[in-house]
């Protein structure tokens, strides 16, 4: 979605989404998406999951001020064996930092680089990515990012460089909103971290004798230097990059 439709839909009222849950995915002109994938609040925080092939995973940002990212109890029960007994579901668990703005803390990243676009037209169902909201894709040299934001008051956000634009702006209670924002950003040295985590999956795929089929599709899960944290998708098979 360009700053020109996004402008279309806000006088319509459609945009910004202000009651969830939202769905969204990053579209190229090939026809190629990312996944898609969903935000909501509920009495207890918020939350972000992908919708497919990654949702066996949650953000899970509580009121508490103690936030996660793991695996989902349902996943457990699915795959008994997927984690040892002693072992922690979450990937990460950490407490709301500080405001980074005014009102504004930064709280999670989800960075969509154009070349790891994969789900191809025939893999999107109609039935399930009928509220999809798509998002256009950064051209070279920049990355398409949705940035959750938990501001004070309701003012939306925007980029103070790139184009950008409030997806969604969901009600927390006590003042507090959800707001999802749309932006570019600079690559900078992402295509270089993502090749490194490719590498080190493959490797670690061939140290334990388990083979990475054709079409896999990773997820890289970081930290940035003001200490928000990101989720960001790759394809592990680098020869069939556009």
């Amino acid at each position: 979605m360009s700053l020109t439709s996004y402008e279309v839909l806000r006088q319509q009222g459609i945009l910004p989404v202000r009651k969830g849950p939202v769905r969204f995915a990053v579209a190229a002109a090939n026809g190629l998406t990312s996944n898609s994938w969903r935000a909501w609040v509920t009495a207890s925080g918020v939350y972000l999951s992908c919708r497919d092939n990654f949702k066996d995973t949650k953000i899970s940002l509580h009121t508490s001020g103690r936030w996660r990212m793991g695996y989902t109890s349902e996943v457990l029960e699915k795959y008994k064996g997927l984690l040892q007994p002693d072992q922690n579901r979450a990937w990460d668990v950490w407490d709301e930092p500080p405001p980074s703005l005014p009102n504004t803390v930064t709280a999670f990243r989800l960075l969509f680089p154009t070349s790891e676009l994969a789900v191809r037209p025939e893999q999107r169902t109609p039935k399930d990515w009928a509220k999809v909201i798509y998002l256009e894709a950064a051209p070279p040299g920049k990355i398409t990012v949705v940035t959750l934001f938990l501001t004070l008051g309701g003012s939306l956000l925007r980029h103070e460089t790139e184009p950008s634009f409030c997806l969604a702006s969901l009600d927390i209670g006590k003042g507090r909103h959800a707001q999802l924002i749309a932006h570019g950003d600079p690559e900078m040295d992402m295509p270089q971290l993502i090749e490194q985590g490719v590498s080190h999956v493959r490797d670690q795929g061939v140290a334990r004798g388990v083979p990475v089929p054709d079409g896999a599709y990773a997820y890289f899960f970081g930290r940035s230097a003001d200490g928000a944290r990101f989720l960001v998708g790759a394809r592990m098979d680098r020869t069939r990059l556009p």
